[in-house]
């Protein structure tokens, strides 16, 4: 009998405790300070019983007492460390802690939180790490610790990196967006830059460089959960870390961005660093620095020309020719490069040549060069450069270069427009022909609109044209239409062939060219005949109709046309609108008006499409003088 004794008693006192519980949460419902008086008799009959001071705490939290919850919840820590009830709630007190953003109940605990000693909670948060079997949830409450009491940085910090470049190396191997590695450069690195603990300069930069491949990979391919600002955070992480490793570049990394100022940084300390550009602590923050200077330069052009409507591709467009000597005060105003963009997108392109700067910095000697190279490779910024470095040719004006690089992306559209853009730039027509023809067998559905700024004055003009169906096909026909221009010879056979090819061409890009449509009467005047097979089934525009009209009557100059019929391109045949031939004249008269007729019936993209696939034998004809 005397062997069960504790064991009644043990039941009488929880049967006690039960009684004094189950009354307090009946007074609760109407009377809150009954409720507080059963607890407290409670808890003075009862020290040591966990679940009557749980119940304490759990009606204070209900009252909203903070304060009152804080001193509750600390006496259960200190007297209870092992009581299952005690850790769930120390897990929800955590986790609010850690929550960006909070519920109700959540901002309830983080205020009582705020209640409890120091020394206390910094103790709860080294057990509450320590009691984590998840290394995950380990690192993010290290991570609070280290927070709430940076004062522990210089213990716990070193802990924290090597906890999470283990656990990176066997969960994740190989993967730069990680969980862990999201931790280590979002949260770690911060709060290690900006502390006073000394870290040995070769892991810094290792620590370094895993943030810097972490934010590339990324801004590439941007995952959840979504990173807001992370050009400015990673910033952050090189001038911070920048700093410890005693790098001059990294405090210029805590200014606002702006990428002339920061191009021109780089150049400055590449020039004043010129004699010792093969030292280690040079070479490594030249290159880290003016790399992600130019992946930032790089993925803002990128985004300045990416939306849901368009996407645009960079040729090389045209100039206006200097028709006198210029005088010298406005040659020096004569732009070199000019950067134009087909579309309503108000970026200029600027990014462009500050890109090529840099790049040719981190190239600048053979140093920078091999070691530009491994950092490249290291982060994986392969997929990345390569659309620039097609750009970058483009920019140089190496057309062979361009030309040996593009032909393995000849299935985009891209390719095939920047190789026809290439090959009419180094005079290979029938190359540039069959690119064309590539083009136009593809063009896009989108429509879009044509240009009045192909032609800028300037020595080269760069062009982003917008890849919709009437600015593609319009940069088409102005290829082929300056290429037949630069090719005219007046003594040429085929000139008839040229003349009439450049009537067709011209009409996307009507009024611009009257002046040429000018040059092209006089001389048809000049000869007194124009015969052109094609005529009937392109040239549709009423003011070149009109030009050509007025030739053919007697007060125009009387020009004999050969217009009328469709006989076939090699055929010389000339049929007779004067004299007596009433019943030609009169066929070419009707042949004017149905052509007129046309004019805003037919779609002209449609037959220039039409042109430019079915008469290819016809415009070699026209550009290839034999």
């Amino acid at each position: 009998m005397m062997e069960g004794a504790p064991e009644v008693a043990n039941n009488q006192q929880s049967s006690k405790e039960d009684y004094l519980i189950r009354r307090a949460n009946e007074a609760l419902a109407t009377d809150i300070y009954a409720a507080k008086s059963w607890l407290i008799t409670a808890k003075s009959l009862f020290p040591q019983s966990a679940k009557i001071q749980f119940e304490a705490y759990r009606l204070e939290k209900l009252s909203r007492n903070m304060k009152e919850a804080a001193t509750c919840f600390s006496e259960i820590f200190q007297n209870f460390p092992d009581n299952q009830e005690i850790w769930k709630e120390i897990d929800r007190i955590t986790t609010s802690l850690r929550a960006e953003q909070r519920d109700e109940n959540e901002e309830l605990l983080c205020q009582m939180f705020k209640h409890i000693p120091e020394d206390l909670q910094h103790r709860l948060l080294i057990m509450t790490a320590d009691h984590s079997e998840d290394t995950m949830e380990h690192c993010k409450l290290l991570l609070l610790l280290l927070n709430r009491f940076p004062q522990t940085t210089a213990t716990h910090g070193p802990r924290l990196v090597e906890t999470l470049l283990t656990a990176e190396k066997h969960s994740h191997p190989g993967v730069a967006v990680n969980e862990f590695r999201k931790l280590l450069a979002m949260e770690a690195l911060p709060l290690l830059g900006s502390s006073s603990v000394e870290l040995n300069p070769r892991l810094s930069l290792r620590l370094l460089c895993k943030a810097v491949e972490f934010y590339f990979a990324y801004i590439q391919q941007p995952q959840d959960p979504h990173i807001a600002k992370p050009w400015d955070k990673l910033f952050q992480v090189i001038e911070l870390i920048g700093k410890k490793l005693g790098w001059e570049l990294s405090s210029h990394f805590a200014t606002t961005w702006n990428q002339e100022l920061y191009c021109d940084r780089l150049q400055q300390y590449a020039s004043a660093h010129s004699g010792n550009l093969c030292e280690e602590p040079v070479i490594r923050q030249l290159l880290i620095s003016s790399i992600v200077v130019l992946m930032r330069i790089l993925n803002e052009h990128a985004t300045s020309f990416s939306n849901d409507e368009h996407s645009y591709c960079l040729i090389e467009a045209f100039v206006q020719p200097l028709l006198a000597p210029e005088p010298k005060v406005k040659k020096r105003k004569r732009e070199e490069i000019a950067i134009a963009v087909t579309s309503d997108n108000e970026y200029s392109g600027s990014g462009l040549p500050l890109a090529v700067k840099l790049y040719d910095l981190i190239h600048s000697n053979e140093i920078l060069q091999r070691e530009s190279l491994k950092i490249i490779q290291q982060m994986r910024l392969d997929a990345w450069l390569n659309p620039f470095l097609n750009d970058l040719a483009m920019y140089k004006g190496m057309h062979h270069d361009l030309l040996l690089r593009l032909p393995k992306e000849t299935n985009t559209l891209s390719a095939q427009l920047r190789l026809a853009s290439t090959c009419f730039f180094v005079k290979d027509y029938k190359s540039m022909i069959e690119y064309i023809m590539l083009i136009a067998n593809t063009l896009p559905k989108l429509e879009g609109k044509t240009s009045n700024c192909l032609t800028v004055p300037a020595v080269r003009h760069l062009h982003y044209l917008t890849l919709a169906r009437f600015p593609v096909l319009q940069y088409c026909c102005r290829l082929l239409l300056t290429a037949i221009k630069d090719n005219f010879s007046w003594a040429n056979a085929n000139l008839d062939l040229a003349i009439g090819h450049a009537l067709v061409l011209m009409q996307i890009d009507w009024p611009q060219e009257a002046p040429f449509l000018h040059i092209l009467t006089q001389k048809i005047l000049s000869r007194r005949s124009f015969s052109y097979p094609l005529f009937q089934a392109y040239v549709i525009n009423v003011d070149i109709l009109e030009e050509l009209m007025y030739l053919w009557m007697d007060h125009g100059g009387g020009v004999v046309l050969d217009v009328a019929v469709n006989t076939g391109i090699l055929q010389n045949r000339r049929i007779s609108t004067r004299g007596a031939d009433k019943g030609v004249r009169e066929e070419v008269r009707q042949t004017m008006r149905r052509q007129a007729a046309r004019d805003g019936v037919d779609h002209l993209d449609e037959l220039l499409q039409r042109f430019i696939l079915n008469e290819k034998e016809a415009l070699l004809l026209s550009l290839i003088i034999h």
